[in-house]
């Protein structure tokens, strides 16, 4: 009789176990709830977590908050959070760099797919490509004609070795048949920095960026790299525009969850931070601190745009050979 019971017992385990997930989600959250930020205090996406936590605080009780476990291109904050309890109380903000880094590194404790369950892309901004004023191009075709003039001449800085800005300007040369020049930066202001005084001819960073130095006269807006013109500057036109068809390369950030969390969490999630960020408060606030854009999505339209995302930056890293250590 009690092997008989032994397979009943854990049918009846497993299948208590499944109901209790739509109670779980419910009452979630019913404890804190760690947002993971796998970068530094005080940048660009350390704002937007705190200012989702206060929002998702403010609606849904103090249950939210900010944890910054920055280092290694975002991989350290990305392996604490793929092994954490699939439970919804652990999140990261990935952005475009932390998440690519896990392909850029030769070895990492996760799956940079498998581990994450995708909740949703919170904002949405295209590369802004920069030129110093002294530079005699006005448009990216006279960027093309200039270096193909003088191939390995035209520099460019980025935030570091493997970075989005870095990854982008590979694209570039690849579509445009240029050697340009790679000089890295240790982060997007100094690149900029160097831009605007004549250290590197060109900038390729977000629109917040670089539009600081635009406004000052120091540097000269060229293009962006998103399918249509951005709100944020409706004056510089997008790559494709200006002579490369099909030129397409996006900075995000995105809450994604532990791989396993149940999907009634990650929907109430989604839900809960889709209305946060449709209200024309929010919409202004990341137009105008971000130079982007939140598009509603959910977590299946999210997962295909990471999955359409990274093959293209998988394209470049297998071609230009980049890794880290």
């Amino acid at each position: 009789m009690t092997k008989l019971m032994t397979p009943m017992k854990r049918s009846l385990m497993i299948l208590a176990a499944a109901l209790a997930f739509p109670v779980a989600a419910q009452n979630y959250p019913t404890k804190i709830v760690r947002i993971i930020g796998p970068f530094a205090a005080g940048g660009g996406n350390d704002v937007l977590a705190r200012m989702l936590a206060q929002k998702l605080n403010e609606s849904r009780g103090q249950f939210f908050m900010v944890e910054n476990r920055g280092g290694a291109t975002g991989t350290i904050g990305a392996a604490l959070v793929a092994k954490s309890p699939p439970d919804g109380y652990t999140l990261i903000l990935h952005s475009t760099s932390t998440y690519i880094a896990g392909y850029l590194y030769r070895s990492v404790p996760y799956d940079p797919v498998k581990s994450f369950a995708p909740v949703i892309n919170c904002v949405i901004y295209p590369f802004y490509l920069v030129a110093n004023r002294s530079l005699p191009v006005k448009s990216v075709a006279e960027l093309i004609a200039l270096a193909k003039k003088k191939p390995n001449e035209v520099t460019y800085g980025s935030p570091g070795v493997g970075s989005g800005g870095h990854l982008v300007m590979e694209m570039f040369d690849a579509a445009a048949r240029t050697k340009t020049v790679h000089v890295p930066f240790k982060g997007s202001a100094p690149a900029m920095t160097a831009a605007a005084g004549g250290e590197v001819a060109l900038g390729i960073t977000s629109i917040l960026s670089g539009q600081l130095f635009v406004k000052t006269g120091k540097l000269r807006g060229l293009a962006v790299t998103g399918a249509t013109r951005s709100p944020a500057v409706p004056d510089v036109p997008t790559m494709s525009e200006s002579g490369l068809p099909g030129f397409e390369a996006y900075l995000w950030t995105g809450i994604l969850a532990p791989a396993g969390t149940p999907a009634a969490i990650v929907n109430q999630l989604n839900a809960s931070l889709s209305r946060i960020l449709e209200t024309p408060e929010m919409k202004e606030w990341l137009l105008q601190s971000i130079g982007g854009e939140f598009k509603a999505n959910t977590p299946e339209q999210f997962g295909a745009f990471l999955a359409k995302d990274v093959a293209r930056w998988q394209k470049v890293i297998k071609d230009t050979g980049v890794s880290l250590d």
